[in-house]
């Protein structure tokens, strides 16, 4: 089992604090004043990296998708291909948001959608990569961001056992260090529907460091995941949930940010040992009430 995945600003393992990834995504809106305010945020927040998507539309999605209309309250053009073109920030612009965040030592990386995309991204010299839950059967995707030898961070939600056994097995076979990531892709999430037990069965399955990537409403329920030897944290993050755009709603403002970063660490610090123990600052009440 791999215990730690160390990087150039955090040490990522079970004893150290959960690592906090703030997932600006499309939050940005298109927009770089909207990026660096996010990432300056993120940082003032206590996150430790934040994390875009990197998508080449016309190969990430089926033209049939692309083609359709998406003309809704939270659209930024009239098709679905319009809407995401939009939103896509170029590799330059990129670049320029690695820099501002490392400038805040906050680590960057972004999510490649498609084969174009991580070739782009290479070009960043990104310490790590994530492989979002959408992608988890794309094993064509998965082998070459294996290829890179860097560590990966992998999001399991709406894939099998089965299915996550492949991937992992990718993984392995390029002598990756990763870190399993529990998801459910239903966007909001219902608390019921979390499953956060799963961690156990993750973990227990593929021996390796496993994390927790949320998309429910509130801030009070990742943390509790420190509890399960969670050892990161991934949450989708904006400005204001009122804005425009279609992961605002289900994502953290600042305030929530800062909760969930405070509550980690108070918990991670209550978590203990597995181990029953007279512990040293019950000493003096132990001498009082028992003369011992």
């Amino acid at each position: 089992m791999v215990n730690q995945i160390r990087l150039s600003k955090y040490v990522i393992s079970e004893d150290n604090y959960p690592f906090i990834i703030a997932e600006i995504g499309n939050n940005h809106n298109g927009d770089m004043k909207i990026a660096k305010k996010l990432i300056d945020e993120a940082q003032k927040c206590g996150a430790n990296s934040v994390k875009f998507q990197t998508k080449d539309i016309e190969t990430a999605f089926s033209q049939e998708m692309l083609n359709k209309n998406y003309e809704t309250r939270n659209s930024f053009g009239k098709t679905y291909r319009e809407h995401k073109q939009f939103l896509e920030l170029s590799i330059n612009q990129l670049s320029e948001l690695k820099k501002y965040s490392e400038d805040r030592d906050l680590i960057f990386f972004s999510t490649p959608f498609d084969l174009k995309s991580l070739n782009r991204l290479e070009k960043l010299n990104m310490e790590i990569y994530k492989i979002s839950s959408f992608h988890v059967t794309d094993l064509v995707l998965v082998e070459a961001i294996a290829k890179k030898k860097k560590p990966v961070i992998m999001s399991t939600g709406m894939s099998t056992i089965k299915e996550i056994d492949k991937a992992v097995k990718i993984l392995k076979k390029y002598k990756c260090k990763y870190i399993i990531m529990h998801c459910v892709s239903s966007y909001p999430t219902n608390p019921k529907d979390l499953n956060l037990g799963a961690i156990k069965v993750l973990r227990q399955r593929y021996k390796c460091l496993v994390g927790y990537s949320g998309h429910e409403t509130n801030a009070n329920i990742a943390p509790s995941v420190v509890l399960y030897n969670a050892c990161a944290i991934e949450r989708h993050f904006t400005l204001d949930r009122a804005m425009k755009g279609p992961d605002h709603a289900l994502s953290l403002e600042p305030s929530g940010l800062n909760l969930l970063v405070q509550r980690s660490k108070l918990i991670f610090d209550a978590k203990g040992i597995e181990k029953k123990f007279v512990n040293e600052c019950e000493l003096e009440t132990r001498k009082k009430f028992r003369g011992y």
